[in-house]
């Protein structure tokens, strides 16, 4: 046989890899990555009002989001997380973000718990900078 070779004392030498430990630690990965890929899909709770209205369809380029929980807070995703800034910040970032491309779609994600005010400030802030595109999120 090819698998099988003699040496000089008479014993035999098997030439084929065992596969049983990959198997078994290929199961194990298997398993963790399906507990913890749920856990790593990462948002931001926020309960948006339901209307009556028609989805809108979003164009190529990817929308400026801002999240407004039931507190007042803005939140920004930024490195797969969601950061929490305040009305200065993305006054600056939009301002930043405004030059490079003018058409941006701005979608504000407010919680349907949130004051009027954060949102109405939001809005100033954006529509200041040169904002011209920007919608409300509901829930249909």
């Amino acid at each position: 046989m090819l698998l099988e070779k003699k040496n000089r004392s008479g014993s035999r030498i098997i030439n084929e890899i065992n596969v049983v430990p990959y198997v078994d630690i290929m199961l194990v990965l298997l398993v963790i990555f399906m507990v913890v890929t749920p856990l790593a899909i990462q948002g931001l709770d926020i309960n948006l009002p339901k209307t009556q209205a028609d989805q809108i369809e979003l164009e190529q380029s990817q929308p400026f989001v801002i999240d407004v929980n039931e507190n007042g807070s803005y939140f920004i995703e930024e490195d797969g997380g969601f950061v929490q800034v305040s009305l200065g910040f993305i006054e600056d970032r939009f301002g930043k973000i405004i030059t490079t491309n003018p058409q941006i779609e701005i979608i504000v994600r407010g919680d349907q718990e949130t004051s009027y005010q954060s949102i109405a400030e939001l809005l100033s802030v954006l529509q200041a900078n040169g904002a011209t595109n920007f919608s409300l999120a509901t829930q249909p």
